[in-house]
């Protein structure tokens, strides 16, 4: 993969995101902040609720992707201490390091003691294992010097049905681990879907067909991803299609910050938005 500004993509047709291989000096804790801050809130004899977060680049909101940027899992921690008039304990642990649904199975056991304790709790694994982001998208190769995807007649319903058959059980396996360790107590549970970040580059230059065949394979990937995690409990926040509207096509555009793969400010406000709309049952 070629590393593409402050995050990994594939150039210029793979182009669409690896969220995000590079891990930054100075990037170690998110958004600028220590691993644990406190959201403020109306003073309260109560305990301090805990919001643990895990996944990929996108909830990191790293000041490199977007500099000067106040991530939706900020702005969400503050948005439940005003519901709940509890202060909220953040801990951001999702990582600014290429993340997979794979990886984050195999970090399951580190993040168990957070996450069973967890109050409220945010899945963004989305991104990287989106199939146009493999070594050989849909089985097609790749131009070893641009990067472009060289036999576009393979992306397509076969190969969204393809991806699916193999992502759905880890998908299953870890929504239902994290659900798990939370059985029998009030606990928030959402996860966000993947938003369409190769229609409307400037870099990858798709021509109509190609981008409606990204289309078909958000769709498929979308899908799959809100079943699983419903399947479990969890509430699955519908970005792709406040992002890309309701045929899953329109550019993300100024959603999105400079590399065209992590959200923008615009787009990290609209991401807490709709995180906020579905309320904070069963806290608040």
């Amino acid at each position: 993969m070629t590393a593409k500004g402050a995050a990994m993509k594939r150039t210029p047709a793979i182009v669409a995101v690896l969220a995000s291989f590079v891990v930054f000096a100075g990037c170690s804790s998110p958004q600028g902040t220590s691993p644990t801050t406190a959201s403020s809130a109306p003073a309260s004899v109560s305990s301090p609720l805990s919001l643990v977060v895990i996944g990929d680049s996108i909830p990191y909101n790293s000041q490199q992707d977007c500099p000067s940027c106040r991530g939706f899992v900020t702005q969400y921690a503050d948005a439940l201490a005003k519901a709940t008039g509890r202060e909220v304990t953040l801990k951001n642990r999702s990582t600014h390091t290429g993340a997979t649904v794979p990886d984050l199975l195999a970090d399951l056991p580190g993040l168990q003691a957070e996450l069973t304790t967890a109050d409220a709790i945010i899945v963004g694994i989305a991104h990287n294992s989106f199939p146009l982001n493999e070594e050989t998208p849909c089985g097609s190769p790749v131009d070893r010097l641009s990067g472009v995807i060289k036999d576009w007649s393979k992306v397509d319903q076969a190969c969204a049905t393809a991806s699916v058959k193999t992502y759905r059980p880890m998908y299953d396996e870890l929504f239902a681990t994290v659900a798990g360790w939370r059985t029998g107590k009030p606990t928030i549970l959402r996860t966000i879907n993947r938003y369409n970040d190769w229609v409307g580059s400037e870099q990858l230059t798709l021509t109509p067909e190609q981008a409606v065949k990204t289309v078909v394979l958000q769709d498929a990937w979308n899908t799959m991803l809100c079943e699983s995690a419903e399947a479990s409990g969890f509430t699955c926040i519908d970005v792709y299609h406040a992002f890309n509207g309701a045929d899953g096509s329109k550019p993300s555009a100024d959603l999105l910050a400079a590399d065209y793969t992590h959200p923008s400010q615009r787009g990290n406000d609209e991401i807490a938005r709709l995180l906020a709309a579905k309320g904070f049952a069963p806290l608040g």
